[in-house]
């Protein structure tokens, strides 16, 4: 779709501003409607707001922070994702339906209050797992972080759904 010499072509895509998309799913957007230093800025600080929110997904069981907090955290890089490049660059970068996320953690999250049933205790009684590592030594791990990756799950997926359906009526 080039222009034939003399006339304009825009809104064809990146090509308009001389520059690559910066986020994959961005050249959908109009050009006059792109902002270079804002798909550059979510370009750089996505997988860092990903990643410290498995930081508190993990670290809240001991510390501050937990399932709830860490899927609010990671459902926030994929607010910036969408507010930078739109339903493509958010589709882009979760290529899954929003349902899968919030089901598996449903799934997950009543299945560790039933494990504490099937072993005798109560419902969402907390259980220790204590395996010894050849190379990282003794590691413990909770029923609380198999319940708090459950919520983390249901909070990410609630906030990909409710971009995808919310901002499909505001980008008609």
């Amino acid at each position: 779709m080039s222009a034939s010499p003399g006339t304009s072509d825009a809104g064809s895509g990146p090509s308009d501003s001389g520059a690559a998309p910066r986020l994959p799913g961005a050249e959908q957007i109009d050009a006059v409607r792109r902002s270079v230093v804002l798909e550059t800025t979510v370009r750089l600080i996505f997988h860092t707001v990903l990643v410290f929110g498995l930081y508190l997904l993990f670290a809240g069981h001991n510390q501050p922070g937990g399932g709830f907090v860490g899927g609010l955290v990671a459902g926030c890089a994929f607010v910036l994702r969408y507010i930078a490049g739109g339903r493509a660059a958010l589709q882009a970068a979760v290529p899954v339906d929003p349902g899968l996320p919030l089901g598996l953690g449903l799934v997950l999250a009543t299945a560790t209050g039933v494990t504490a049933w099937l072993f005798g205790g109560q419902f969402l009684e907390s259980g220790i797992l204590t395996v010894e590592l050849p190379v990282l030594g003794i590691v413990k791990a909770t029923s609380a972080l198999a319940f708090d990756t459950g919520v983390f799950l249901v909070v990410v997926g609630l906030v990909l759904g409710a971009l995808r359906t919310l901002g499909a009526e505001a980008e008609r």
